[in-house]
């Protein structure tokens, strides 16, 4: 579980960060970034709350 977390972090920034790079002149689609938000908040919930010692 704590790799799914992790995972699901890191998807979430880079799905960002591809979207900026490749838009870098104009602004990046807030749909796309709202997805790439979305997917890094599950894997923070997941790391925070579902993984709690």
């Amino acid at each position: 579980m704590y790799y799914l977390a992790k995972i699901a972090q890191a998807t979430g920034l880079t799905i960002i960060l591809v979207e900026y790079i490749r838009k870098f002149p104009n602004l990046m689609s807030p749909r796309i970034f709202g997805v790439g938000i979305l997917v890094f908040v599950f894997g923070w919930v997941i790391n925070q709350f579902l993984l709690k010692k």
